[in-house]
């Protein structure tokens, strides 16, 4: 990537000013949503509403043109129709904006000779210099600059290591908000439509060489050159993980893609080959492409002998079937750690070979404490995953004490009593752990235990510990992470 190129793009995920177009003096319009969540996520450059009827934004007095700016303007977010968008590219080319983020559709997606035509001139303007997100689109999100996208203003404001660039805006959205759930902090979103300049395979250039980037994801629909996108992707996957979604792989796919974001799908088999060749991670879904996150970031032996701790028959044997399915190993604990598990466990029935069945998502805390701790210390595991049935611990558990008159205990402390002895082990063993809540709210009134499992798992990730929403999700992250393609 030119050097030239490299520095507007900084310039646009740091802006020094930002400039909106689009009625936004009006409550409502999208460009007065946009400007309105860059101001609540807390952007402390300075904001030029564009609008040559006056007026303000919440008391940011609106400007008639950029050249009446007092300061330079980095990024231009632009929301007039289609064919207004042309001349205000002139303005910002001619007043030294760096680039622009286009959310106005209308463009080559609709796949007429009219939206086409405007592309093109879209176009134009980047090879003249100025650099262009979009169109069709919702633009770009960096804590580090104080900029996120619409409606991204509750979005984690800490800047974190991971990127991701999206042709749907939509799932760009998504992303940030899955991020913060699995306590993954992010450097860059970038929701790019139909990516008429910086498309997938240019942010993906960037994306190589940007020391606030250390993982990669990418939501990906079509693309022009798909040689030059996996050359890309094989070059860049040679530095950090990438994690790759390709939508449009069936017929159906191909054909909303095309309306989508006017970009041409492929086979499904040819392009996860491709993938898999270029040293990308193929996924097939979001929940997929955050369990491949979180098993990157969060665990570090990268191995594939795990410890399945967890109450209920049915569990170790559906999670045994599908690490066998995905080449994961759990190997049987030594005779030696049977014996000691079997002391916890003096009437017969339940398994101790591994997976460890509890037998009742309620074992009493000094037993699991002392389970967990001899099997993390004495086998040669990589990874230990503990299941905990949240639902049964909580709403049944709490039921019963009402029943008998007595005061339940708070919304999780069980699983809050075991955090120093698990984040404990964790430093002692260098092992990895990963949590399963498997919480099942089916009544009005699980909400509350709800919200407090919630944020243990921000506590528990807090301290490197992942968690997820069911098994099957986290021996996904474990294999994923363990296929050693980056």
């Amino acid at each position: 990537m030119q050097e030239q190129m490299r520095e507007q793009i900084d310039r646009m995920f740091h802006p020094r000013g930002i400039a909106f177009y689009g009625g936004v003096t009006k409550f409502g319009s999208f460009a007065n949503f946009v400007m309105l969540s860059i101001m609540k996520y807390g952007y402390a450059g300075k904001i030029y509403p564009i609008s040559d009827k006056g007026g303000d934004v919440l008391g940011v007095p609106a400007i008639a043109g950029l050249e009446q700016a007092d300061g330079p303007v980095d990024l231009a977010s632009i929301s007039v129709p289609a064919k207004a968008v042309p001349e205000i590219l002139e303005q910002c080319l001619q007043n030294g904006v760096a680039g622009v983020q286009v959310h106005t559709s209308g463009f080559a997606e609709m796949g007429d000779e009219e939206g086409i035509a405007l592309q093109k001139q879209l176009e134009e303007y980047a090879a003249k210099g100025l650099r262009i997100v979009g169109p069709n689109c919702f633009g770009i999100h960096c804590p580090k600059g104080g900029l996120t996208v619409l409606p991204g203003f509750d979005f984690n404001k800490q800047p974190g290591s991971c990127s991701m660039i999206s042709q749907s805006g939509g799932l760009a959205n998504d992303f940030g908000h899955e991020a913060a759930l699995a306590g993954l902090g992010i450097s860059k979103v970038v929701s790019f439509g139909n990516g008429c300049d910086l498309d997938a395979i240019a942010l993906m250039e960037y994306l190589a060489d940007d020391p606030q980037t250390e993982y990669i994801a990418a939501y990906i629909e079509g693309v022009a050159d798909a040689g030059a996108f996996l050359d890309v992707v094989r070059k860049t996957a040679a530095k950090k993980p990438v994690i790759i979604w390709k939508g449009g792989l069936t017929p159906l796919g191909g054909r909303a893609t095309l309306s989508h974001t006017g970009s041409m799908g492929g086979e499904s088999k040819i392009w996860e080959g491709a993938l898999a060749q270029a040293g990308a991670y193929a996924v097939q879904g979001l929940d997929e492409m955050m369990d491949t996150l979180m098993g990157l970031v969060y665990t570090k032996s990268r191995g594939k002998k795990i410890a399945l701790v967890g109450g209920g028959g049915a569990i170790g044997v559906f999670t045994s079937d599908l690490a066998y399915r995905w080449g994961l190993e759990i190997p049987v604990f030594s005779n030696e750690t049977q014996k000691k598990l079997r002391t916890y466990f003096p009437t017969p029935g339940n398994s101790m070979k591994n997976p460890l069945d509890t037998g009742t998502p309620a074992l009493p805390l000094d037993v699991l404490k002392g389970c967990v701790t001899e099997i993390l210390t004495a086998e040669p595991v990589d990874v230990m995953i503990l299941i905990l049935l949240t639902h049964p611990l909580e709403t049944v558990s709490s039921t019963f004490c009402k029943m008998y008159g007595l005061e339940p205990p708070p919304p999780g402390q069980y699983v809050d009593s075991l955090f120093e002895t698990l984040t404990g082990l964790r430093e002692q063993t260098g092992k990895d752990l990963a949590l399963v809540f498997e919480n099942r709210a089916y009544r009005l009134e699980d909400m509350e235990a709800d919200a407090a499992w919630r944020q243990l798992r921000v506590k528990y990730q807090a301290a490197g510990i992942p968690v997820f929403a069911s098994a099957e999700r986290a021996l996904r992250a474990v294999r994923n992470a363990a296929l050693n393609i980056a």
